[in-house]
């Protein structure tokens, strides 16, 4: 199907073909060219996750083109910081949890986009671990820091996680929990268990919504001074990436082609069945777990107050209420009529 007139919509699940050229007003078009370049900071590389795979699609699809953006990329190790600090424009957290702990901690960032109502989190164990509980005593390797909701999950589970020895693990290595020195290990269900479960590996897998435990999964984060000076720009941005997220959502090969080939370019591996099978599995993920009535990436407040409240009480938020300045659910809003794009915007 052709590219919409200005004005026009896509489905929820529309399918487009690449825009080649601009039908957005002159006038802004004009304003998206007078913001200058925009910088993505990919968290994971060249990693087919939401919110990664299909920015690299809108560069390639020539859709950020068609709203009259320019947009660098860079994979970097440290993207909070450098969306944090202005260097660049916008990148993705794990959740909404994620996002809230680091605006928490300082940085000055704003959630205006949430992929999935649920969360991509799940705890890994040994096949001979079959209950949280059999955790007591035993070795957790996680990243970082333990997501909340993980902490949730094991509560929920009635898991004494004084008795858990966790243990950052840096490696990032699934494997570990098969030869390593880990019992359990932190994962994301659209990663780790598909490269086990290809390999002809055997454990477990336990999923915090199977205890009752809300969470989101993938947020995209915008420098939060940008945002408030470039709203509309930012608007069209997101726009872009969603309207790319739809074309990848049915042409999954073409997406995973030109991924493929900026990591390729950029001198790094590309495993195409391992990122295929990522891609569908989050793909799936967003259409079964997406708010009802709501087109994709659109969020509100009351869908991330579960994880606001685990922040709480785990004493690393003061306040159950989010603060205007995290979260501005009224972005993605105004990108859709009902559950329908608006593509390309006017």
């Amino acid at each position: 199907m052709a590219v919409a007139a200005a004005g026009a919509s896509t489905s929820r699940r529309g399918v487009s073909e690449p825009a080649k050229a601009s039908t957005i007003s002159a006038a802004a078009c004009a304003r998206n060219k007078a913001a200058g370049p925009l910088t993505f900071v990919s968290p994971f590389g060249f990693d087919a996750s939401a919110g990664i795979l299909d920015v690299y699609a809108a560069q390639s699809l020539g859709y950020f083109a068609t709203e009259c953006l320019t947009v660098h990329f860079i994979t970097s190790y440290v993207p909070y910081e450098l969306v944090s600090s202005g260097a660049a424009t916008f990148t993705g957290e794990g959740s909404a949890a994620d996002t809230m702990l680091g605006v928490a901690e300082g940085s000055k960032f704003v959630g205006v986009l949430t992929f999935g109502d649920v969360s991509d989190y799940a705890i890994l164990t040994r096949k001979s671990i079959t209950n949280l509980k059999q955790l007591e005593g035993k070795v957790l390797g996680y990243h970082t820091m333990l997501p909340v909701v993980l902490t949730e999950m094991m509560k929920a589970a009635h898991v004494d996680i004084a008795k858990v020895n966790e243990v950052d693990d840096t490696a990032y290595d699934p494997t570990l929990l098969i030869h390593g020195r880990f019992d359990a290990l932190q994962a994301y269900q659209s990663n780790e268990p598909l490269t086990l479960r290809a390999d002809g590996d055997s454990f477990n897998e336990f999923l915090p919504q199977n205890f009752g435990v809300s969470g989101t999964f993938n947020v995209q984060v915008v420098n939060q001074k940008f945002l408030a000076a470039n709203t509309a720009v930012v608007a069209d941005l997101i726009r872009a990436e969603l309207h790319a997220f739809d074309y990848c959502a049915v042409h999954v090969a073409t997406c995973i082609g030109y991924e493929a080939a900026d990591s390729r370019a950029a001198g790094q591996p590309y495993e195409v069945a391992h990122e295929t099978a990522e891609w569908k599995f989050e793909v799936s993920l967003v259409e079964k777990n997406s708010l009802a009535g709501k087109g994709y990436g659109s969020e509100t407040t009351g869908e991330w107050s579960a994880e606001r409240k685990a922040l709480v009480a785990a004493g690393l938020a003061k306040s159950s209420q989010i603060p205007a300045t995290v979260e501005d659910p009224s972005l993605v809003a105004s990108l859709y009529s009902g559950q329908k794009l608006i593509w390309p915007g006017n």
